[in-house]
């Protein structure tokens, strides 16, 4: 393995890893508007430290390959703080973990439809908020850009692909194995619809820009 490859497994580590953390002060919080801009820390470290974040660059002109090495590495990376997580036993059950299952399991009770749509919508705000932070003129606007981006897709329930396998990542411990493989497959639609979202937005901002210039 050479020094680029390294470099790429532990962005794409420390990135699912910040994003597991932000799922556990989410669902620490009791207010929504709160845990959501909580969870912008978790974004904010990936941007300043290059992490490499699936919904980040979905969008953008990546490999297939290479797309799926992140959503994988993301996705391991969320199960680290959840271990942690899981020690936290009380009568039995994790108190996180409970609360992480209500959330999967609220989600399941959409239909695939809904769970495309929202990914979609979460890939748009993804990429604007990535976009916006790397043009911003100065932090103050790279910072409005992530705000208003995470704390819109939390508020109106959008779905972040990395995010929902950081909350499952919590609730295995609470969930069967059936709900468990319910869920992974809700994540891949969802997944898709993040990069639907993020190409979208890409096509409008970028690809149709260069085509009337």
């Amino acid at each position: 393995m050479n020094k680029e490859q390294k470099q790429f497994l532990l962005s794409s580590l420390f990135s699912g890893i910040m994003i597991g953390i932000g799922c556990t002060v989410y669902l620490s919080c009791v207010n929504k508007l709160v845990g959501a801009l909580l969870f912008c820390a978790g974004l904010f470290f990936i941007l300043t430290n290059v992490g490499t974040l699936f919904t980040g660059i979905c969008g953008l002109k990546t490999p297939v390959k290479k797309l799926a090495w992140v959503f994988l590495l993301n996705g391991l990376g969320t199960v680290i703080p959840a271990i942690v997580s899981w020690s936290n036993v009380v009568d039995g059950a994790t108190k996180l973990g409970a609360t992480a299952a209500a959330v999967m399991l609220g989600k399941l009770s959409m239909n695939p439809v809904s769970w495309l749509l929202n990914g979609l919508m979460c890939g748009v705000l993804m990429y604007l908020a990535v976009i916006g932070y790397k043009k911003a003129k100065d932090s103050l606007h790279g910072i409005a850009a992530v705000l208003f981006a995470i704390v819109g897709f939390i508020v109106c329930g959008f779905e972040h692909s990395i995010a929902d396998m950081g909350y499952l990542a919590i609730a295995i411990p609470n969930l069967s194995f059936w709900q468990i493989l319910q869920c992974m497959g809700m994540i891949l639609v969802i997944m898709l619809g993040n990069v639907f979202g993020g190409k979208l937005m890409r096509m409008v901002l970028v690809d149709w820009q260069e085509k009337d210039a």
